[in-house]
């Protein structure tokens, strides 16, 4: 297993080639490119989306996180455009599995976000 030299900066613990953009993303220089996926995505970076969710503009795991919190009608809707658009097995595959998670949320009391 190969072994990466690390760098403490102020008590983080970077591997060396990252050290530079974790300086400038913590710093006051301008933002540099994301150090992880997760960072790459933080909630609220992304401001405003323009129109409802498209499923095909976004990953799996983040279509899996919208229609976890989407009304039934919303997670109709955002099936609907994925099986016109990418049709990933994964999502299609599960539209009623996706549409009774939906329902159980409603019956819970849960308003459910999308639309």
């Amino acid at each position: 297993m190969p072994e990466h030299k690390m760098v403490t900066i102020d008590g983080i613990r970077v591997r060396a080639e990252d050290e530079t953009r974790y300086r400038a993303r913590t710093g006051a220089d301008a933002p540099a490119a994301p150090l992880t996926r997760a960072q790459a995505h933080l909630p609220g970076d992304k401001g405003a989306e323009d129109g409802p969710f498209d499923p095909g503009a976004h990953d799996l795991p983040e279509v899996n996180a919208y229609l976890a919190e989407a009304n039934e009608a919303e997670t109709a809707r955002v099936l609907d455009a994925e099986a016109e658009g990418k049709k990933r097995k994964t999502l299609v595959d599960r539209r009623e599995e996706y549409l009774e998670e939906a329902r159980k949320r409603a019956a819970a009391g849960g308003t459910g976000g999308g639309a």
